[in-house]
């Protein structure tokens, strides 16, 4: 499908109305996503619904049914609608369906809206309840950006975060790395994803940033709205991106059923949530 290309006067985005993914996003002439290698990782930034990680098995249940759910959920396979584009936003919409419903027994009506604002993606999820059931589900954004975002030398990354932390990381297999972040600042090497995903939560910084050690651009999260963050690459140089992954709910563990999740959201038949993150780039 055809990306729809938003720009102000400082950024371009391209946007895909598959998986509501975020292709590209550039300022003043750097491109700061990974652009896709399928011998690493196929895509860019897709929309995560409605679950982040996978269920064992990738099976779930609910009410005693039992269910496949795909890693990452489905929506980052299917073709939303384009409800509506301007230079500068586009909404699309992904409704549930036959195909859907086979996953996922529940009505829903999702919007995902892509907007600029001087230096800054606004990025809005919006989700209804279209159904006679309570709907629990996660949103999650699976953004990968260059690694390093400008020069040659990878191990001059560098996340920060608002204010100082200190959190442990864990991943979906029950490894933890109580230590992870012990301060505000966090240099970065392959070798830190030898155990895969590090996921972390109760952070209290509003944003993070992601840059190069002496570099002069970088990007700052503002993901106060989405309590978990999962980091991912491969620990392999060449592997040249870093996903930086807000999201409301987390991998599954042991858990059988949505509910069960940590961060599970539930809203009743005909109720609406939203949630929103910015990516600031400088």
């Amino acid at each position: 499908m055809k990306d729809i290309i938003l720009s102000n006067e400082r950024i371009k985005a391209h946007v895909n109305a598959y998986g509501a993914e975020l292709k590209s996003l550039e300022m003043d002439g750097l491109e700061y996503l990974w652009q896709g290698d399928p011998a690493y990782y196929g895509r860019t930034s897709p929309t995560l619904f409605p679950i982040m990680g996978r269920f064992l098995s990738d099976t779930y249940y609910v009410k005693d049914k039992s269910y496949h759910m795909p890693l990452n959920g489905f929506a980052m396979d299917r073709n939303f609608t384009t409800e509506s584009a301007t230079e500068t936003e586009a909404v699309f919409v992904l409704h549930d369906d036959a195909r859907t419903r086979a996953l996922f027994p529940f009505g829903f009506c999702l919007r995902v809206r892509f907007s600029l604002e001087r230096n800054c993606l606004h990025v809005g999820f919006r989700l209804d309840n279209t159904g006679t059931d309570d709907l629990p589900f996660c949103f999650g954004f699976h953004t990968a950006y260059r690694w390093p975002l400008e020069g040659d030398e990878p191990n001059k990354a560098y996340i920060r975060f608002e204010q100082p932390e200190n959190l442990a990381s864990f991943n979906p297999f029950n490894w933890k790395d109580p230590g992870f972040i012990r301060g505000g600042y966090k240099q970065l090497n392959h070798e830190l994803f030898l155990n895969y995903t590090r996921s972390m939560t109760d952070i209290a910084s509003g944003f993070i940033e992601y840059g190069s050690t002496g570099g002069k651009r970088g990007v700052r999260i503002h993901r106060s709205r989405f309590p978990y963050l999962a980091m991912w690459t491969l620990p392999d140089e060449k592997a040249s991106f870093l996903c930086l992954e807000p999201s409301t709910s987390v991998h599954a563990g042991a858990a059988t059923t949505i509910e069960d999740r940590s961060g599970t959201l539930v809203i009743s038949p005909g109720e609406t949530c939203e949630k929103e993150l910015t990516i600031e780039l400088f």
